[in-house]
């Protein structure tokens, strides 16, 4: 026959219970964690690094978003995601802000990764200086150019310098530098492999 218990033991049952759940609960939350919910999402973008980086930043900042272990190169760092080989090059200044940065690349074939359409010599020979992003997309072809370095300009620090390129499949390149973030032109070329 089955006795109730005693006052006493529906106390000690209450906390065993309380300790049994609060247990499963941490196993819970760590089986969780283990088997994927605590992965970080791996990029395939070769971008991924150099779009995380902004000038103005502060160099904590930087490698807290980056998550990646610089090398040094001269003054500059660079940081290399060991999924695409790609990342970015970065300069700061004597108060650890971020002053420059640039795609890192990791060989010649870097042209395969970024390709995006075709842009001649004669397109690019018909732009002039001082003609805004949209018009230099539009007579490229509409196709979206890709910034490669990006600048602090010291002497209008709200249009830093920043470098977009038109790849082509063939590796032929368009480099086009802008007084600040798809702003204006300021010089352009375009280079044969």
């Amino acid at each position: 026959m089955y006795k109730l218990p005693e006052r006493g033991e529906k106390v000690m049952n209450k906390k065993i219970l309380k300790s049994f759940l609060i247990g499963s609960l941490l196993i819970a939350g760590l089986i969780l964690v283990v088997s994927g919910c605590g992965k970080k999402e791996v990029s395939t973008d070769p971008l991924n690094l150099y779009n995380k980086v902004q000038l103005g930043m502060l160099k904590e900042d930087a490698e807290k978003a980056l998550e990646v272990e610089p090398a040094t190169k001269g003054k500059g760092f660079n940081y290399v995601d060991e999924n695409t080989g790609y990342g970015v090059t970065v300069d700061y200044d004597e108060n650890s802000v971020v002053v420059f940065k640039s795609l890192y690349v990791p060989d010649d074939s870097y042209l395969d990764g970024l390709s995006r359409g075709t842009v001649t010599a004669e397109q690019v020979n018909s732009l002039s200086e001082g003609m805004s992003y949209d018009e230099v997309q539009t007579a490229l072809g509409g196709v979206e150019g890709i910034e490669v370095n990006c600048a602090k300009n010291k002497k209008d620090e709200a249009n830093p310098y920043s470098v977009m390129a038109w790849v082509n499949p063939d590796h032929s390149v368009a480099y086009i530098t802008f007084l600040g973030i798809k702003g204006t032109v300021k010089t352009f070329e375009f280079r044969q492999p």
